[in-house]
């Protein structure tokens, strides 16, 4: 079967090492998400992203489908390419093995998730879940998900795998969870009546 062309662009770019704007939303010009693939299946991508300023920002996965629109090379791409040799960002890959184009990697980046115990967010359709993953087996994965202040919600969410269409792991999103978590009973006061002065 052959592969798209937007593969066919985040395998060179990943096999270059180069800077790359993944695409999800041609009628968003908004909808991209720059940094550098680490690697890409037949199914999904992983980029390690960069905020426009040029620092680290996590990793995304996608499903390869839904990428629309892939751009190296051009203004912004050469400015955050730039940016990162000024500040001396280190690239420093999710895996220290580079993963084989075989690989299930959706299945293996919430297995290192689940096996970090890192908070990671994952998107569905219709919802986005981020907390801890308590289970995980080749077709679901259960999470913990936090609340919006990073209170633990009551029950546990089992979400199928063929569901996902995003996973996010380490970005800003997922350390403010950490830090909102971690505060834990001393936000109480707050989420009972946030408008009264505490």
């Amino acid at each position: 079967m052959p592969i798209s062309f937007a593969v066919y662009q985040m395998r060179i770019a990943q096999e270059h090492n180069l800077i790359s704007s993944l695409y999800t939303d041609l009628n968003d010009p908004d909808a991209f998400c720059s940094g550098y693939i680490e690697c890409v299946t037949a199914k999904h991508v992983l980029l390690a992203a960069l905020t426009p300023w040029g620092y680290r920002d996590g990793w995304l996965l996608w499903r390869v489908n839904d990428v629309l629109q892939v751009f190296t090379g051009d203004e912004y791409e050469a400015r955050l390419e730039l940016l990162v040799k000024l500040r001396g960002v280190e690239h420093v890959p999710l895996f220290a093995n580079p993963m084989p184009q075989t690989a299930d990697l959706l299945q293996s980046l919430l297995r290192y998730a689940f096996d970090m115990q890192q908070t990671v967010s994952v998107l569905t359709a219709s919802e986005t879940y981020t907390g801890k993953l308590r289970a995980l087996d080749d077709l679901r994965a259960s999470i913990d998900a936090y609340g919006f202040f990073g209170e633990n919600e009551d029950e546990t969410t089992l979400i199928p795998l063929r569901d996902i269409e995003q996973v996010m792991l380490g970005t800003e999103e997922e350390k403010m969870f950490d830090i909102l978590h971690a505060a834990g009973d001393s936000l109480h006061p707050f989420l009972h009546n946030p408008n009264e002065p505490t």
